[in-house]
């Protein structure tokens, strides 16, 4: 086991494509060998994987690269802000509440109400 906390993460998600790839590799390639017409659909999943593999502008998949993208920069941020706290938050536009000034002295006031 490494030391490193990222380096098992990187190393699942990479056993991870790669288990993915070798069973839709297969299917992928014949499913892009397959004649479709490209206009024929614009909003399909599958037509716009296929027309990502041909080279062909997609809509979708433009689209979906951008939300994967977000998604991307979203855990990335998450594990910034887990891994090193102290330097501040590492999301866009988030400010945390300020914390509240230290009270001198070792003694720490708590208020004490009687119901």
């Amino acid at each position: 086991m490494s030391s490193d906390p990222g380096s098992r993460l990187a190393e699942e998600l990479s056993l991870l494509f790669a288990a993915v790839a070798e069973q839709a590799g297969p299917w992928l390639d014949r499913v892009a060998a397959s004649e479709h017409e490209p206009a024929a659909c614009d909003w399909c999943p599958l037509c716009g994987v296929i027309a990502l593999m041909r080279g062909e502008p997609s809509v979708l998949a433009a689209q979906s690269l951008e939300r994967m993208a977000d998604l991307v920069a979203l855990f990335r941020a998450v594990l910034a802000d887990r891994w090193a706290p102290e330097e501040g938050p590492h999301m866009p536009g988030f400010t945390p509440p300020p914390k509240p000034p230290p009270e001198s002295g070792r003694v720490q006031r708590i208020p004490v109400r009687r119901t």
